[in-house]
């Protein structure tokens, strides 16, 4: 099924730190994300695709 998927790392203030954006997307997404730079805490994970949003949460130690 094509897909327009957007995938975003917030932090706690809902500040967007990476966003990536794919149109008339088929199949599986894989990224490696580097986070080491960033501040211990928690970070949040949004995906959306055309079926709605999934939100997780991040914690980085």
């Amino acid at each position: 099924e094509v897909q327009n998927l957007k995938v975003r790392i917030l932090n706690i203030v809902g500040e967007e730190l990476i966003s990536d954006n794919l149109q008339e997307f088929i199949g599986e997404y894989t990224k490696q994300i580097d986070l080491s730079n960033n501040a211990k805490g928690l970070y949040f994970l949004e995906i959306e695709t055309n079926n709605g949003v999934i939100n997780k949460k991040l914690i980085l130690q």
